[in-house]
């Protein structure tokens, strides 16, 4: 039986979200819009309206890119949607030009930084501390094999196709690893503007090219190279399969207690966000300060997570809160700053730059490296080769959430999602350590 399509938007229902579309349209398109003056003599369309805006458009394309057949399994077509939409409504030039205005104020001056801070920081801070100390002790050395063989097969692609050594590692490898489409939307054009006091966020469009078309790459590897690798002792029994290879030895990849999305006390999801931010500033604080300022504020930020978490300086039941921050950004937010940053930052006419053969061999390389060097580092330290292959490798370098899915789905392995959830987290997270002291080494 056919499933039916339903409407959710923000949350709303068909007839309870287009009232609101409406208002903020006929606001935006008849000058009814509160505009706002900055001390420089740039005027915009104000939060309030902007926000509203944002929210509506990036919403309501967010849902049309997830009921695309195809799109919405393989390309990230929720992501891809609400970013070109927008920014194609602003080529065409049916936004007014205060809305664009406005959209640009409410980016830069801040909103894409509270999404990173409670993104990155709350992931790691609402991890069971079981689960990053066993990703530690056996998984890790199999994410970082993979991340290392990711760069290295990227830099011989760029080396062989004249893309450049330097500008596959960062332009390429490092965003296809950096945690999902949101990590190369926003966490790594944040990162390089960071570093090099150059705006990078125009770049999110091409980031997003690659990172969609490494998710094509990572669910086609992930089915087709498993008969091969089969045949070398490398595949977990397919009526028990497991990542563990060696008897007697275990993981745990479980939360005791599953946390809630959401929470009625609002004062601990407050509580849950200032706590984000304020390892994101602390990160920024070591990030120019002189001895340490050689790794980037970002990439501190997320090592002090690590360490909190780790050494348990913050009780499990209060840095818990971060999981509720981090949904609000994630799940309630996320449409509309994938929606600004398209209008903001998306120039439509660079986009046929961004696709090239040359581009497509690295980006198969760089997959196919993340594959061997989590097969080769997960055997080593006594997982199956094909199983740390998937998580460990392919599921680092794909669209996110949706992406591990896909990937784990085409590989019959969803049974790893736990496995899977610690690649995108730490391992985007790891992959921005590693390109906070890999940039200013090799590019400044």
């Amino acid at each position: 039986m056919k499933q039916k399509l339903q409407f959710k938007v923000c949350g709303l229902s068909f007839k309870y979200f287009v009232p609101f579309l409406i208002i903020t349209l006929i606001c935006t398109y008849f000058n009814f819009m509160p505009v706002v003056t900055l001390g420089d003599g740039v005027s915009g369309v104000g939060m309030v309206g902007t926000l509203a805006f944002l929210m509506c458009i990036g919403g309501l394309f967010y849902w049309i890119g997830n009921n695309i057949p195809l799109l919405n399994s393989y390309m990230g077509g929720a992501v891809i949607v609400s970013l070109f939409a927008p920014a194609l409504l602003k080529y065409f030039g049916l936004l007014p030009a205060e809305t664009v205005s406005g959209v640009s104020i409410l980016m830069k001056y801040g909103l894409q930084d509270v999404y990173i801070a409670t993104l990155l920081c709350g992931s790691i801070l609402c991890m069971d501390r079981k689960i990053i100390l066993g990703a530690i002790v056996r998984y890790l050395p199999a994410i970082l094999g993979s991340q290392v063989f990711a760069l290295g097969f990227c830099a011989i692609g760029g080396l062989l196709t004249g893309f450049g050594v330097k500008e596959a590692i960062f332009n390429i490898g490092a965003p296809t690893m950096s945690g999902g489409s949101g990590g190369a939307m926003v966490t790594i054009p944040t990162l390089y503007t960071s570093l090099s006091g150059t705006d990078f966020m125009s770049q999110a469009g091409m980031f997003l090219c690659y990172v969609s078309i490494a998710n094509v790459v990572a669910i086609i590897l992930g089915a087709c190279a498993k008969p091969l690798l089969r045949k070398f002792g490398l595949v977990s029994p397919e009526d028990n399969p497991a990542i563990l290879r060696k008897a007697g030895l275990t993981m745990q990849t479980e939360t005791a207690e599953k946390l809630p999305s959401t929470s009625g006390d609002y004062v601990a999801v407050g509580g849950g966000i200032l706590m984000c931010l304020g390892v994101y500033l602390a990160g920024n604080i070591l990030g120019k300060l002189p001895g340490t300022k050689a790794i980037a504020g970002l990439a501190w930020a997320i090592i002090i997570a690590v360490i909190i978490k780790c050494t348990g300086i913050i009780e499990d039941r209060i840095s818990n809160y971060t999981v509720w921050g981090m949904n609000l950004m994630l799940q309630g937010l996320l449409p509309a700053i994938i929606a600004g940053i398209g209008i903001n930052s998306l120039d439509i006419k660079s986009m046929i730059t961004y696709f090239s053969p040359s581009a497509l061999l690295i980006i198969v390389l760089g997959v196919i490296g993340a594959y061997a060097g989590a097969i080769i580092f997960g055997h080593l330290f006594g997982l199956w080769g094909y199983e740390a292959g998937v998580t460990a490798g392919l599921c680092c370098c794909n669209i996110g959430g949706s992406g591990d899915i896909a990937v784990l789905t085409a590989c019959n392995r969803m049974n790893l999602l736990a496995f899977a959830s610690i690649s995108t987290r730490i391992g985007g997270a790891l992959m921005v350590v590693w390109i906070g002291f890999l940039y200013p080494l090799l590019m400044l």
